[in-house]
Order: structure tokens, then C-alpha cells, then sequence
């Protein structure tokens, strides 16, 4: 992922969330908007500093997602996830972006990453055990933003990657409604573009996403939610600038070394059995080489026509 969009297309997806998996030959579908803004980019002391680089007048991101998963066989599900974005600079002549070059903040539009999942349940609370374990794999698709991955609009960094996923979670009665918690951690290694002296680029990622929902009546539920990427390996954002041949580079912000920790809040409503309104709102917590007041909004409905998820 690039440096504009890492924030946005790290989040869990909707329809597949937490351990749960839907019962063999069953669907289930979330459809949504995203909105993203944000104005700066943390460097390597991190978003506490008071030292940060001003992108001008910021960059915003409107796009839609979909996502469908598939109950393969009895504790097996297969999840396919399909988003569209388009990214703008609000000022498109100012410093940064003429400091940047090679078109950086050039408007960017298309299919961004597509991601497909298969997560297997291996405990399941409503037979006994203590709480839900789901072990998975995911593959990720992102040659069509091969083209555009130098700009800061871009829709990602053009790789393929496979990672491995661990999801444990537990969920029970509230009065009338009921209260479910997940976390999920995941490993990714991306096949690299190109290599540096500080190694791959892109280098491998660590995910973490958590998610708590509780609510008095059956037909609504609200809770904190957070999900953290942590890239480990690479330069930070004064190496890039300050180079020649590294801020020229295509692959210059797939060389960034990143963290970026978001916490926010979900709530759904249900409108019946089977369709449910999922709004959901984070902001940037702590972000390295990252930018580091990123808000993300999105709305969608998740429709079930089989039976619940087990």
C-alpha cells in the first residue's frame, strides 16, 4: 500500500469480521462508501512531534467496497473483497506536491487492491469451547495500481502478497441484546517491487485489528474498534526527501518503513434478520512516516440471506 491510502484499505473488512464464518453454502455481502481526509505526514520521531510536513492543503479519498463471503464447506469460508477509490489533491501546484515531482499529486482512480481470504473455524463457542479460534490465509492483488505507485494519491505500491491470520473471539447475552468482542493479528509478506540497501521494498507487514460491540436491544449495537500496521523494515520519510535518488524512485514510499495505529468506533442497525446498516468512524492514533490526522468514515449494508454465522 501507498502513502495516501495506507490508512484506509488496512481495515477489516465488514462482511468477514472476527472468527465467525457463515454455515456451508450460505452468503453473506457488505456494500459501502468510504471518505478519508488527512492534511499531514508524521515523520520518524513519530505523531507526537510537533515536527511534521504539511501536504499542502491535504488529500481526500472517496470509494466504495465490496465484499461477499462464502461458506466453502462446514467451518470453512471464503471471502472476496473488491474496492473502487478515487483520490484528489486539494491543491495540486503547491510546495510539497512540486517538491515530490513525477506527478505526485496527480488525481488517481480505479480498482484498488483486491483481497481474497479463506478462514477456517477451528473453535467454536456454540459447541462448548470457551471462545471462537479461526486460523486463515489471505492473497492480495494490487498490479493495477502498479502504474500510479509513485504519487502520493496512489492506490497502492503494484504487488502481490500472501499473509497469515489468527482471529480469537467470544460473544453472549446483554439483557435483551447481546455483546461480541474480537482480535485478529496477521502476517504479510510482499513480494517486492525492487530491492534497497536497507532492504525490500515493500517489506513485510504485521496487522492487528480489535473490535467490541454491545447493545441493550437486539436491533442496535455500538462499540470502540482499532486496527494497527506496523511495516518494521525500510527508510523513514527524511531519508526519501532528502535523497536524490531515493525521492525519485517509483517505489519511494513502498521503502518507507511504517506504523500507523487508528482507533475509532462501529455501531450497526438492524433492520431486519438480514440486513444490517454498519456506519463506522477512525482517526489516527499514532502514525511513523505515516500521515498522522487521517479521519475515515464509512457506511454500508451488510446483507445475510442464509442462515446466521456460526
Amino acid at each position: 500500500m501507498g502513502l495516501a491510502l495506507l490508512t484506509l484499505l488496512c481495515g477489516p473488512a465488514l462482511a468477514g469480521s472476527g472468527p465467525w464464518v457463515v454455515s456451508e453454502g450460505d452468503l453473506s455481502f457488505y456494500g459501502g462508501a468510504e471518505y478519508q481526509r488527512f492534511t499531514q505526514l508524521a515523520l520518524s520521531t513519530g505523531s507526537g512531534s510537533p515536527d511534521v510536513v504539511d501536504v499542502d492543503n491535504g488529500l481526500e479519498t472517496v470509494g466504495a467496497k465490496l465484499v461477499g463471503s462464502y461458506g466453502l464447506r462446514d467451518r470453512v469460508e471464503l471471502e472476496l473483497q473488491l474496492p473502487w477509490y478515487r483520490v484528489d489533491a486539494n491543491t495540486t501546484d503547491g510546495a510539497v506536491c512540486a517538491a515530490l515531482g513525477l506527478g505526485a499529486c496527480e488525481t488517481t482512480s480505479g480498482l484498488g487492491i483486491v483481497t481474497a481470504r479463506v478462514k477456517g473455524l477451528l473453535l467454536d463457542e456454540l459447541v462448548g469451547s470457551p471462545l471462537s479460534l479461526a486460523l486463515g490465509g489471505e492473497m492480495r492483488f494490487g498490479q493495477s495500481t502498479a502504474d500510479t505507485r509513485e504519487r502520493i494519491t496512489n492506490l497502492g505500491e503494484g504487488t502481490t502478497d500472501l499473509g497469515a491470520f489468527a482471529s480469537v473471539g467470544r460473544s453472549g447475552g446483554l439483557a435483551d441484546g447481546f455483546w461480541s468482542a474480537w482480535l485478529e493479528g496477521g502476517y504479510r509478506y510482499r513480494f517486492p517491487n525492487t530491492d534497497f540497501p536497507r532492504g525490500s521494498a515493500p517489506g513485510s507487514e504485521i496487522t492487528g485489528d480489535f473490535e467490541f460491540l454491545a447493545g441493550a436491544r437486539r436491533w442496535w449495537s455500538i462499540g470502540p474498534s482499532a486496527s494497527l500496521l506496523w511495516r518494521p523494515s525500510g527508510y523513514d520519510v527524511e531519508d526519501i526527501l532528502g535523497s536524490a535518488a531515493l525521492a525519485t524512485d517509483v517505489d519511494r514510499w513502498a521503502a518507507l518503513s511504517v506504523t500507523n495505529l487508528r482507533v475509532g468506533a462501529k455501531a450497526i442497525v438492524r433492520s431486519s434478520e438480514r440486513v444490517d446498516l454498519v456506519a463506522g468512524v477512525l482517526a489516527t492514533a499514532y502514525a511513523v512516516n505515516n500521515p498522522s490526522d487521517v479521519l475515515s468514515v464509512s457506511l454500508g449494508l451488510s446483507v445475510h440471506p442464509g442462515p446466521e454465522a456460526r
